[in-house]
C-alpha cells in the first residue's frame, strides 16, 4: 500500500501497489490533488468535482476522490438523519450523466451494499460496494462489461457550515475483483478527513477561482 495526503482539502488514505496475487498495480496520477474551485466537474452543473485521481490504464483501476454539496434526497436534512444507503444512492446519481426523458438525473449503478461506521476520529463515513455497467478494457474486449466498486463519504461543513461530501470511490473490471477487493478494503477503512491546517482550503471558498 501507498500513502497518499492532500492538506489542501485536508484527507489522507492508502492505495493499492499491488493485488492480493501479488500482481503490481502501478496507479499513476491522471489529476492531482487540487482545490476544488480548479477540480474538474463530473457533470455538466459542476456540483461534485474530481479533486483527485489515479489509474492504473492497463487493468483499468481507477482511484478517484470527489468533493460536492448534498442534493436531492439528502438537501436540507441534517448529516445525523442520512442512512448509509440514501448517501450511497445520492452520490452515485450525482455523479451520472443519465436522465430519463423529464430531464432527471438518474443513477446506472446498483448499490450492493451500505453501512454507516463512526471511526477514531469521531466522523462518520458511510461505506457502499456497487456495481455499473462498463466499456471495454485492454484486458477484456467484451461489448457487455461491468465494474465493481468500494466507496466511502464522509462529510465536512464548508466556510458558512453547509455540508460537503467528500467520496473517495475505487473501481475496476468485475474479473479482477477478488483479486483486488482486500486492499480496495483496506483502502476505504484508512480514508481519513484530517484535521484542518494553514494549508487548507475550504471547497466553498472562492468556488469559481481556477487556480
Amino acid at each position: 500500500m501507498k500513502v497518499l495526503q492532500d492538506d489542501t482539502l485536508a484527507y489522507r488514505f492508502e492505495y493499492p501497489a499491488a493485488t492480493a496475487s501479488g500482481r503490481p498495480l502501478p496507479l499513476v496520477f491522471s489529476r492531482k490533488p487540487e482545490r476544488y474551485s480548479s477540480a474538474a466537474p463530473l457533470t455538466a452543473d459542476a456540483r461534485q468535482r474530481i479533486v483527485c485521481e489515479l489509474a492504473d490504464l492497463l487493468d483499468a483501476v481507477t482511484v478517484s476522490v470527489t468533493v460536492g454539496p448534498p442534493a436531492g434526497m439528502l438537501k436540507g436534512r441534517a448529516p445525523e438523519a442520512w442512512s448509509a444507503r440514501q448517501v450511497a444512492e445520492q452520490v452515485l446519481i450525482d455523479r451520472s450523466t443519465q436522465r430519463t426523458t423529464t430531464g432527471q438525473r438518474v443513477s446506472l449503478n446498483s448499490v450492493e451494499a451500505a453501512a454507516a461506521e463512526t471511526r477514531d476520529d469521531g466522523t462518520t463515513y458511510f461505506l457502499y460496494e456497487h456495481v455499473s455497467q462498463g466499456s471495454p478494457t485492454l484486458r477484456t474486449l467484451q461489448l457487455e462489461t461491468y465494474r465493481h466498486a468500494l466507496a466511502v463519504t464522509a462529510v465536512r461543513p464548508g466556510l458558512d457550515g453547509s455540508p460537503f461530501l467528500y467520496t473517495l470511490n475505487m473501481s475496476c473490471p468485475q474479473e479482477i475483483w477478488e483479486d483486488v477487493r482486500p486492499a480496495f478494503e483496506r483502502s476505504v477503512a484508512s480514508f481519513r478527513l484530517l484535521p484542518t491546517t494553514n494549508a487548507y482550503v475550504a471547497p466553498d471558498k472562492d468556488p469559481w477561482r481556477f487556480f
